[in-house]
């Protein structure tokens, strides 16, 4: 063990090739001094290079990280990434939100032309041809995404990481290596897109499943519409707003829209006909699937009342995260879906579009942090950090370890509580996890997410000013 220590104490990022199980068995010194270093490096390493933290950092009069907490101050608030006048999407300036996108990332995009492009979609292709930047966005539920930054490299190392979590999670070689496996990869979505969910399918389509043949997808052809994401938030805010007819829309995204609109309403028929196809090519094979728990448990019981059981082969691998989806299951709901598959190795994650690594959860219910994410849980009315010692519920922020190409510390928008820097879970993995209780403040609070950040008030305001001012 001390052997990965003292790798990961050098340079966070041999992490990637290491023994994944590894990274749950050292020592909260051990742990401490990782993170601290890892801190500093990436700070020196980014201070002078990206201009919003150059700003915040000079704002705060921060110019190195001695201990933890003194980068808590120059953590961004996750708003940071969507901090753009949504007026530039509305007017297609896509001159001006590069500029604003310059100043969050280490790549030189001044001379990046933009003078043909009228759409999001195309903005984000003209980035993927003529730069390193593969970015992705969220999902706007205001019309407003974030975009973050992230290269070709950092996608392809964030793949490798989840499929050394697969295989080491359990112990060394204890599940399938997907990089050489090449199983049937199965998701009921989009092949293409660069939303969240869909900008890392390119890496598992190639590298897991060794080909497009090998893979299946709801819309295999189609490609998630980062403008139709926006509208479909901007519509939904104007609505609630009672200001739908203030909107100005062009007649060639609103025939978008609708078309987008058709393919969904077309959704519960093409989703029967998928999970058909799903059986009949894949059938008793180890599979590879990607599914949130309510559309599986809507399979199951499809499948089980037609009497298909044991669908899979045992060898599959299950991806899901982000719980029910406000939906109430049955209380055996998991048996029912693992009757049906076959199989019952599954893999929970808990994660965000900022973030390169991800939590997987344990039989406990508990999210572990690898040993490349420095967590932090602030107190939701100051920002200040609560001690890194015995159970805290407030704010969860973090500085991820592995982005090279832009600033990986975040203040999220979730409250969790976080345990484990002073006793093992009870799976007998050390350091630090989240319980399963995460709820949104935007929720919490009625749709309104104040952050409250450490440091000089003023700084992060003046930051976001600095990322404006280039779009002037």
């Amino acid at each position: 063990m001390s052997h990965i220590y003292e790798q990961l104490l050098d340079d966070a990022s041999i992490y990637v090739n290491a023994r994944y199980d590894e990274g749950y068995f050292l020592s909260r010194e051990q742990l401490e001094q990782i993170h601290l270093r890892g801190v500093q490096q990436r700070f020196d390493a980014m201070r002078n290079e990206i201009p919003v933290l150059r700003k915040l950092a000079d704002e705060q009069g921060i110019a190195k990280i001695e201990r933890l907490n003194d980068v808590v101050p120059l953590l961004f608030p996750h708003t940071t990434y969507k901090s753009y006048p949504l007026s530039l999407l509305e007017r297609g300036q896509f001159d001006r939100l590069t500029r604003w996108l310059n100043g969050l990332t280490r790549q030189d995009l001044s001379e990046l032309d933009t003078q043909d492009i009228h759409t999001i979609d195309a903005w984000v292709k003209r980035l993927d041809d003529c730069s390193e930047l593969r970015i992705l966005h969220t999902f706007g539920t205001s019309g407003k995404l974030s975009f973050v930054p992230r290269t070709a490299r950092e996608w392809t190392i964030s793949n490798t990481l989840t499929a050394h979590c697969v295989r080491d999670w359990h112990g060394a070689g204890s599940g399938p290596d997907l990089l050489s496996a090449r199983m049937p990869m199965v998701q009921p979505g989009y092949r293409f897109g660069a939303g969240a969910t869909y900008r890392g399918v390119e890496e598992m389509v190639k590298r897991w499943a060794g080909g497009d043949e090998n893979a299946l997808f709801l819309y295999p052809n189609d490609y998630f519409s980062a403008d139709i994401a926006s509208l479909a938030g901007r519509l939904r805010a104007a609505e609630s707003r009672g200001e739908q007819g203030r909107l100005e829309i062009s007649p060639a995204l609103l025939s978008r829209r609708e078309e987008f609109a058709a393919r969904e309403q077309q959704r519960p028929e093409l989703m029967k006909r998928f999970l058909e196809t799903a059986v009949q090519r894949f059938g008793k094979q180890d599979i590879c699937l990607f599914a949130v728990w309510p559309i599986l448990y809507e399979w199951a019981e499809e499948a089980l009342a037609n009497g298909t059981r044991n669908a899979f082969g045992a060898g599959s691998v299950l991806m899901s995260g982000g719980g029910n989806k406000g939906r109430a299951l049955a209380d055996n709901y998991r048996e029912r879906i693992f009757e049906f598959l076959g199989f019952d190795r599954v893999f929970e994650f808990y994660g965000m579009s900022e973030l390169m690594v991800s939590l997987p959860r344990c039989s406990h219910g508990h999210f572990h942090v690898p040993p490349v994410l420095v967590p932090f849980v602030l107190d939701p009315e100051n920002g200040h950090p609560l001690p890194r010692e015995g159970t805290q519920t407030g704010r969860f922020a973090f500085v991820d370890l592995l982005p090279d190409s832009y600033w990986g510390g975040l203040i999220t928008g979730d409250e969790v509580t976080l345990s484990g820097w002073d006793a093992p879970c009870e799976c007998g993995r050390c350091g630090p996890y989240v319980h399963a209780t995460i709820q949104r403040y935007s929720e919490k609070q009625g749709g309104d997410d104040k952050i409250n950040c450490a440091g000089a008030p003023e700084a992060h305001d003046k930051a976001v000013e600095f990322l404006l001012s280039a779009v002037r």
